[in-house]
């Protein structure tokens, strides 16, 4: 009995070429039936299983799914990830996970580097928003030269026409804003993110409207850009509660947003919502072990994720249908800390 058998072996044994082999493997080409039966009795006999290099090599492209995102060491994105593998590996392909660390020029050589491992499909969670012409147009040209189906994640890329899944980053701020002013404040500070990311821009537009809305006034003073990062909202939190006169009652515009702004309140000893009172834009991971009320917007993010990746998948069979742009639904989960005492 052969071991080790090859597409060679298999070959030979049939009467056959290894481009038939190859064809009968991965399915295109056409081949005889009579042909094809002959091969997959060889294969059969030698319980042949084709390697996924050797389909990698005869298909000129991987099982391999490209996942580029911004932050790997943001929860956030971890239970993405968990979301995505969840389905990726259902399907039978692998993940390979790249970080930008929001850096555009990291963005363009991991997508480099995934166009030389011929990937065979992309989630992407772009870097920036690629809104001035330059950078834009090397996005463009980077994605288009992949060659493959793209999924662009969380934060939308405005000109690029890709399948797409999102939250409504306006209405979820106007809703954690709305669950704040409904508990009866009437001075409400915001811990704004990253105003250069759409994401960030849309957030803060959506507390503003919900102020609007309800004719409450916005004091300069009460807006803090905490660039969704941890060590720059404690700092900029933890200066804001030195003063004598502070809000009482914050939008936190995600969670890191959050865990910055934590620390500094449980710095001062203060009481939440007692003495301040909050709404984040996300969860802070493990909020159970803290035994106190957190009131967040759920995204459910291992949906995101998942929804993301089956989107990816069905365009493996659907690569000329229509662009698809999901939106997932979020919620406020009012759990106490938005209370005015």
């Amino acid at each position: 009995m052969i071991r080790n058998v090859t597409i060679q072996d298999i070959a030979r044994e049939a009467g056959v070429g290894k481009t038939t082999v190859s064809r009968v493997i991965n399915g295109n080409g056409y081949v005889k039936e009579e042909t094809a039966q002959r091969v997959h009795k060889v294969m059969e006999k030698y319980h042949y299983q084709p390697s996924a290099a050797a389909r990698s090599l005869s298909r000129q492209e991987s099982d391999m799914i490209g996942l580029l995102l911004p932050e790997i060491d943001n929860p956030f994105f971890s239970e993405m990830i968990q979301g995505i593998a969840s389905v990726v590996e259902r399907s039978g392909f692998t993940v390979m996970l790249s970080s930008s660390a929001n850096t555009p020029e990291r963005d363009f050589r991991i997508l480099e580097s995934m166009h030389r491992q011929r990937i065979r499909g992309l989630i992407y969670v772009p870097a920036c928003d690629y809104d001035d012409e330059e950078n834009y147009g090397q996005i463009k040209v980077a994605l288009e030269q992949l060659g493959c189906p793209v999924v662009i994640l969380d934060r939308p890329i405005a000109r690029l026409d890709y399948d797409c899944v999102t939250t409504d980053n306006f209405i979820g701020a106007m809703s954690c804003t709305q669950t704040l002013i409904d508990a009866g404040h009437k001075r409400i500070g915001v811990v704004a993110g990253n105003m250069e990311l759409f994401i960030g821009r849309e957030r803060f537009r959506g507390f503003q409207k919900a102020l609007e809305r309800a004719k409450l006034p916005l004091k300069k003073e009460d807006i803090l850009y905490g660039e969704f990062d941890k060590q720059i909202t404690y700092e900029r939190v933890k200066e804001m509660l030195s003063r004598p006169d502070y809000p009482k009652a914050f939008f936190l515009s995600n969670n890191l947003s959050e865990a910055g702004f934590l620390k500094a309140v449980f710095e001062r000893n203060l009481r939440i919502p007692e003495d301040v009172a909050f709404v984040s834009f996300d969860k802070i991971s493990n909020q159970d072990i803290y035994n106190m009320p957190f009131t967040y917007l759920e995204r459910n993010v291992r949906d995101l994720g998942e929804q993301a990746a089956q989107l990816l998948i069905r365009r493996f069979d659907d690569p000329d249908g229509p662009v698809q742009k999901v939106v997932v639904i979020s919620k406020v989960i009012p759990m106490g800390s938005e209370r005015k005492v």
